[in-house]
């Protein structure tokens, strides 16, 4: 099934649990596919983390397991991070000198640890099991409608407050921030587009969008410290003073967007939000109740 609540689901609590032991179980197959490159499998690994935090998030208030769980899948992702991060870095580099015309110098082929990859992935995935093991104990009865309108206000007035801090402080370090709560934002329309299909799918690309940008910003901004400290590490011939020019300019351009698609997304205020998202999900129960 697909990563939002179903008909098929006997209460909320349950939907939040098949949705939580889906993703879990994907997590599991992706990291343990053998078919797949150790990169692509790290990135899979990372995006269904991603994924379950935004869920854990949106069921904060009747969850009495967030705060550990949440932590849990949090270290269990940035256990991965360091060869796919040079590897993104390395990217964001080629991307920036076709953006600004110039040619880029050979780079390393491969900075990646294979061995140590496969390794970080077999246990990620014994820590997804014990996850899913636990799942079995997690007390769901508390998830209710207004969990989930409690939950997605949460998050988005976490988004208004780390954009409005971006904006005002004009730092890589604050627009990181925005970006974090942009993609849990995103991924929680996602969960809940079924209750206002008409209207949600917009929403939910809008968010997408600005999540996207806010991730290019950071990916250049990880680059620039690279440049700033160490840039041999990505390989010989580099022109630092050019490249950190190229990437001041090409984050400005990237700012002008953001600042857009900003606006877009948190218009709203979030008790106004939460109104409105109650009412598409009582109105959706309503209509699943009467088919």
């Amino acid at each position: 099934m697909s990563f939002e609540w179903s008909r098929d689901d006997v209460t909320v609590g349950d939907g939040f649990l098949r949705i939580a032991r889906e993703q879990i179980g994907k997590a599991i197959a992706g990291a343990e596919n053998g078919q797949e490159s150790p990169e692509r499998r790290v990135h899979e690994a990372r995006r269904r983390c991603k994924k379950l935090r935004a869920l854990f998030r949106l069921v904060r208030p009747g969850f009495a397991a967030y705060a550990a769980e949440d932590a849990f899948v949090r270290d269990a992702s940035r256990s991965l991070a360091a060869a796919r991060d040079m590897r993104v870095t390395q990217q964001t580099y080629i991307e920036l000198m076709a953006w600004a015309h110039r040619p880029a110098p050979p780079l390393p082929s491969d900075t990646a640890d294979h061995d140590g990859e496969v390794a970080a992935l077999r246990s990620f995935a014994k820590q997804m099991r014990n996850l899913d093991e636990r799942s079995g104990d997690w007390h769901v009865q508390r998830i209710d409608l207004d969990t989930l309108a409690s939950g997605l206000k949460h998050t988005y007035g976490r988004g208004c407050h780390t954009g409005r801090e971006a904006n005002r402080r004009r730092t890589d370090e604050a627009f990181h921030e925005w970006r974090k709560y942009s993609k849990y934002h995103w991924n929680q329309l996602g969960l809940l587009e079924g209750c206002a299909q008409e209207i949600l799918p917009s929403a939910h690309k809008c968010a997408g969008d600005l999540a996207d940008q806010l991730g290019l910003h950071h990916d250049l901004a990880v680059l620039q410290d690279l440049l700033n400290t160490s840039p041999a590490d990505l390989g010989p011939g580099i022109d630092v003073a050019f490249a950190t020019d190229a990437a001041d300019r090409r984050q400005a351009e990237i700012e002008a967007r953001i600042a857009t698609l900003g606006r877009q997304v948190f218009a709203e205020k979030p008790k106004a939000l939460k109104a409105r998202f109650s009412a598409y999900l009582e109105g959706w129960m309503r209509r699943e109740a009467a088919e």
